[in-house]
């Protein structure tokens, strides 16, 4: 039986751009702690030159039942481990959801402003980022920015108010 190394690198492809948020390789490399270059083979017909491990790794990431690369080679298609229920998996390298990390790199960033909660690092903080679409006139833009302005007030009273309870 001939085994399809470019139908699984398809299909490894097409389960990862399917996601939501979507992900992207660079993503996927973090999370499995190889190098984009290695996604890149497994997403292609190199996908041979990459260890079944690591392979099966991928999968499982994606959320394939463990005998999905298997079904793939053999002219099948992939089974969802989780009956087609795909879980937001954080990529280690900053701790965020994937939907955080799209959102992020979605749009424009216009600012951003750290509030600490406290007088001391342990107290944490609130970190915003002040975003737009890509392609904002500069209406759009001044428009978000009056609105931020009213919600920094409150975001700095909230720092404010833990401010007086650490102090009482």
């Amino acid at each position: 039986m001939d085994q399809d190394f470019a139908r699984l690198g398809e299909q490894l492809k097409a389960a990862r751009l399917a996601r939501r948020p979507r992900v992207s390789q660079t993503d996927v490399a973090a999370a499995l702690e190889v190098g984009r270059s290695t996604i890149q083979k497994m997403e292609s017909a190199a996908v041979a030159q990459v260890t079944r491990s690591t392979v099966h790794a991928y999968a499982r990431w994606l959320g394939w039942t463990d005998d999905s690369v298997d079904r793939v080679l053999a002219g099948g298609e992939p089974a969802m481990a989780d009956g087609g229920k795909q879980a937001l998996r954080p990529v280690p390298a900053l701790g965020l959801t994937p939907d955080v990390e799209y959102e992020l790199r979605s749009g424009r960033v216009l600012g951003s402003q750290v509030f600490n909660l406290g007088p001391d690092e342990e107290d944490g903080q609130i970190i915003v980022v002040l975003q737009g679409k890509k392609d904002a006139t500069p209406e759009e833009v001044e428009r978000i920015a009056a609105r931020y302005r009213r919600a920094r007030r409150h975001l700095q009273g909230i720092a404010a108010e833990t401010d007086e309870v650490a102090e009482s």
